[in-house]
C-alpha cells in the first residue's frame, strides 16, 4: 500500500515543486497569486480555519479560484514529460505541419506529447511560466481552459487520467494552505546574485521532469486570514 501511495503521488508531488519554483522565480507573479487566493479564501470560506473543514473539489472548482487553476494547468504543462505508443490498426496518413506520414497497418507510432505543449503557435513564450495563460473569461470549470489546445498533462482520449480532478484538488489544497500560511522564500546557499533562479532539469526524467537540484525555502509565518 506505501508503494501504491507513493506512485499515485510523485508526479503530483514534483508539480508542485515546480509550481512553487517558478513562483519564487518571479516575486511579482508569486505576490499576485497569494494575494489572489487570500481574496478568494476570504470570499468563499471566510477564513483559513473555516477553508481547512469545508474545503472540497466542488467548491475549489469556483471562478474565485480561476487564477490558482491557471497556475496549476501552467505548471503541470511545463513539467510534465509523458510518451506514448500506439499501434496502427489500419493505413493511415499522419498530418505533420502540412505535410503527411504514411503509416501501415501493423506498425507502431511513438508520440511525444510535451513538443505540442511547447509550440509557440499555441503557447507564445511557451518556455516560460505565464500565471494567467489558462484564466477564462467566464470561467467553466478545472480543465476547460485546455479544450482546442495541446494539453496532455493528463494524457488524453481513452488514456486520460483517472484521477485528475483529486490531482487538481490536492495541489490546490496543498498550494492555498502554503502561501496562506507562509511567507515563502529561497533560502541560496550562496548569493552570487540577487536573482534566483530555479534548478536545472534532469535529462533523466519520467513522468514529470526532476531537477538536478534540491531547492531549501525558508518559511516565515503569516497571520491566519
Amino acid at each position: 500500500m506505501v508503494l501504491v501511495m507513493l506512485a499515485l503521488h510523485t508526479n503530483l508531488f514534483n508539480n508542485v515543486f515546480w509550481l512553487f519554483s517558478w513562483l519564487m522565480a518571479d516575486p511579482g507573479t508569486f505576490s499576485s497569486l497569494r494575494d489572489d487566493i487570500d481574496k478568494a479564501v476570504r470570499g468563499e470560506f471566510g477564513n483559513l480555519q473555516t477553508f481547512i473543514a469545508e474545503a472540497s473539489p466542488q467548491r475549489l472548482d469556483s471562478p474565485a479560484f480561476a487564477l490558482l487553476n491557471s497556475a496549476i494547468l501552467e505548471a503541470t504543462r511545463l513539467a510534465t514529460v509523458q510518451n506514448g505508443l500506439r499501434h496502427a490498426e489500419c493505413d493511415f496518413q499522419l498530418n505533420d505541419s502540412g505535410g503527411t506520414i504514411p503509416v501501415r497497418r501493423g506498425e507502431y507510432v511513438m508520440l511525444y506529447p510535451r513538443a505540442a505543449q511547447h509550440h509557440e503557435a499555441s503557447y507564445p513564450d511557451s518556455h516560460k511560466f505565464v500565471l494567467d495563460r489558462f484564466v477564462q473569461s467566464p470561467y467553466q470549470g478545472e480543465l476547460t481552459p485546455t479544450a482546442g489546445k495541446p494539453y496532455f498533462a493528463f494524457g488524453g482520449g481513452k488514456h486520460h487520467c483517472k484521477g485528475k480532478f483529486l490531482a487538481m484538488f490536492e495541489i490546490k489544497v496543498l498550494t492555498i494552505l502554503y502561501l496562506s500560511l507562509f511567507d515563502v522564500t529561497p533560502a541560496a546557499l550562496e548569493c552570487r546574485s540577487s536573482e534566483w533562479k530555479p534548478p536545472q532539469t534532469s535529462a533523466h526524467s519520467i513522468g514529470t521532469i526532476h531537477s538536478t537540484d534540491d531547492v531549501f525555502v525558508r518559511l516565515r509565518p503569516r497571520s491566519t486570514l
